[in-house]
């Protein structure tokens, strides 16, 4: 009973880690590219204060677009640098790499949201 409680994951070995290193690292590589998008997006987000006619909250606006735009790519280097640990010790990184992406980008849309919710009777 003892020895079930106490014995350690199985490490990833053969092909199995190779494709996991792989398809890992393809994602997190494609999340980046995404999120430079998403930043170009986030950046050029400023000019929405032209929609302004005085009733603006410039706070939540402003804090909206720092989320956008530093948030993101700190989840991006946070998460990267705890898959490649992961992938340094056999163990499956894939769902860390998948889940960067998710939380990155859940991030940018609630920063987005601030700035849009910043700015009374929007319209696009």
């Amino acid at each position: 009973m003892t020895a079930e409680l106490t014995a350690k994951p199985k490490r990833l070995t053969g092909s199995s880690r190779g494709w996991d290193i792989g398809i890992s690292v393809t994602i997190l590589c494609l999340g980046a590219v995404v999120l430079v998008v998403a930043f170009l997006i986030a950046l050029f987000g400023v000019m929405m204060v032209s929609a302004c006619s005085g009733e603006c909250s410039a706070p939540l606006f402003m804090a909206g677009w720092l989320i956008a735009m530093i948030l993101p790519c700190a989840v991006l280097v946070a998460g990267t640098i705890w898959a490649i640990v992961f992938m340094i010790r056999a163990k499956r990184a894939l769902f860390i790499a998948i889940g960067t992406i998710v939380v990155a980008f859940a991030v940018w849309a609630g920063g987005i949201a601030m700035m849009i919710g910043a700015i009374p009777d929007f319209t696009w």
